[in-house]
């Protein structure tokens, strides 16, 4: 990705705590240590395109 021009690559999410007894806690070591940085956005929302499929994705999730 770098070499493509990317400077910026999300990781994805982390733990909302510090606590080292948290079970996620080696995650946010790891993702640290290989240079990253905590920084908290609004959030993450799902926008249908198609409002059959994502009903039927949520009630196929829902009873997996």
């Amino acid at each position: 990705a770098y070499a493509l021009g990317a400077s910026v690559y999300d990781l994805r999410g982390i733990s909302d705590s510090l606590d080292e007894n948290d079970h996620l806690f080696g995650l946010i070591q790891f993702k640290v240590g290989t240079g990253g940085e905590a920084a908290e956005y609004l959030g993450e929302w799902d926008f249908p395109l198609n409002k059959l499929l994502h009903k039927a994705l949520d009630l196929y999730m829902s009873r997996r």
